[in-house]
């Protein structure tokens, strides 16, 4: 610790002090300097404090600049996301139709297949089936050439 300067009235330490005359005296002696105007009256800063609570300012803007764009960022990150989960789940919702859509029509042709006459359409179309009792005509090149021109 520093050493503090002493009065030069209480330097002799024999002497009793009186804290209470002591506190009375030295409010005095500011009520005095305080009418003169002394004791208001403070050095002005040196111009580093300045510069330090300037410093100090830009840093605090530039912290608070780079959360508010850390903010934003995150926010425009966010709602990209948003739209792209938009567009799949539109998408998506696309293909279930168009998925549903081919399982109403293999449902369709099931059932067709357990029909009779889908059966025997298909058995004389595709593998040229015929029943029992029935004569096949093959129409000749010429008569197809003659049924195409007769034909519009």
């Amino acid at each position: 610790m520093a050493k503090r300067k002493r009065s030069k009235q209480f330097k002799d330490t024999s002497q009793v002090i009186d804290i209470e005359e002591a506190r009375r005296k030295r409010q005095e002696k500011r009520s005095r300097q305080h009418k003169k105007g002394r004791l208001n009256q403070r050095p002005a800063p040196e111009r580093p404090v300045r510069a330090s609570v300037k410093q100090a300012r830009k840093r605090r803007s530039i912290i608070y600049a780079a959360i508010i764009l850390a903010i934003v960022a995150v926010i425009g990150v966010s709602i990209y996301n948003i739209i792209t989960l938009k567009q799949e789940q539109k998408e998506i919702l696309r293909q279930q139709q168009e998925l549903q859509e081919q399982k109403a029509e293999l449902k369709e042709e099931l059932e067709q297949l357990s029909n009779p006459e889908y059966i025997e359409e298909q058995g004389r179309t595709q593998l040229r089936l015929v029943l029992p009792g029935e004569n096949i005509y093959v129409p000749s090149a010429s008569d197809k050439k003659k049924g195409n021109g007769n034909e519009d």
